[in-house]
């Protein structure tokens, strides 16, 4: 067992470098082995947070049970039917799916966080639109929420796309707005006054394409003058 020269702390022989302080271990009667058996695993430090992550949320889980039965059996008590619990219920089970539910989970991606946030957002609508009524739900709410997840979940994949160039990712969320846009004020057009009209966001939309189209061009001659640089060797 050999010591640190900056720190002395105790080195097995798989330490390549000071688990402590960081310094490179140099020592010829005891040189490194990756087969040496570890004296803690490399992944000490993770395991325990993501045990302690999985812990506290099913803590939480457990306390949340509470609030949600006490609801619904002093609705049931009063009314004899679920009628007022079931906003509550929907809104800690929103606290749940948002927060305490990815707790769980070991690495999810982004673009399922979002998805989850979607459909939740869905569903709490749709428990409010069956206590006070109304036709905002589906003609308006459950389409604008699934718009806005959509072009979220577009926007997030391509700018996270390793193999997509720089003007190709402004290129595509451009587009996305664009539709956006569109897709937005006929929802608010056909929810106020039953037709569709488009306005504004038409002046919206031939920005964002004419930014567009001004980006790509901009990258062909970009690409074009360093042709041209290879080339002439310059």
């Amino acid at each position: 067992m050999s010591y640190c020269v900056n720190c002395g702390v105790e080195l097995g022989e798989s330490e390549k470098r000071c688990p402590l302080c960081g310094v490179e271990v140099i020592n010829p009667a005891k040189p490194y082995s990756e087969k040496a058996e570890r004296p803690f695993p490399a992944s000490a430090e993770s395991v325990t947070h993501r045990g302690v992550r999985i812990i506290t949320a099913k803590v939480l889980s457990l306390l949340l049970v509470i609030p949600v039965l006490s609801v619904l059996i002093a609705d049931l008590l009063q009314d004899g039917r679920l009628s007022w619990s079931l906003l509550p219920v929907a809104a800690m089970g929103f606290v749940f799916l948002a927060v305490i539910f990815p707790c769980l989970l070991k690495k999810p991606p982004v673009w399922l966080f979002i998805l989850l946030g979607t459909v939740e957002t869905a569903a709490f609508l749709f428990v409010v639109w069956v206590l006070v009524g109304g036709d905002w739900l589906w003609l308006f709410a459950l389409p604008l929420t699934a718009l806005v997840g959509a072009a979220a979940i577009g926007c997030y994949l391509i700018l996270r796309s390793k193999r997509a160039s720089v003007s190709l990712k402004i290129i595509v969320v451009l587009l996305i707005l664009m539709v956006f846009v569109i897709v937005l004020q006929m929802l608010i057009e056909l929810h106020l006054s039953g037709r569709i009209r488009l306005s504004w966001s038409i002046y919206a939309a031939l920005s964002c394409g004419m930014v567009s189209l001004a980006v790509l061009i901009v990258s062909r001659l970009i690409r074009k003058n360093e042709s041209i640089r290879k080339k002439l060797f310059f």
